[in-house]
């Protein structure tokens, strides 16, 4: 699952393709953001800092 994060403070925003890679990099907690997305199924996630969506990945390929 792809992850959208905006950073409200510097105003910059990222794309990561796994939730670990997004905690690694902006230092967050891991098991919190787990929570919410995984347990609680939601697709956002805010704070005072940063706001987080989780979305589906559309990928091309071939027809079957």
């Amino acid at each position: 699952m792809p992850y959208f994060i905006y950073d409200k403070e510097s105003k910059e925003f990222g794309f990561f393709g796994s939730l670990p890679v997004m905690v690694e990099k902006f230092g967050l907690d891991k098991s919190s953001l787990e929570y919410h997305f995984s347990r609680k199924k939601e697709t956002k996630f805010e704070n005072y800092k940063y706001e987080i969506f989780k979305g589906e990945l559309e990928r091309g390929g071939s027809p079957k």
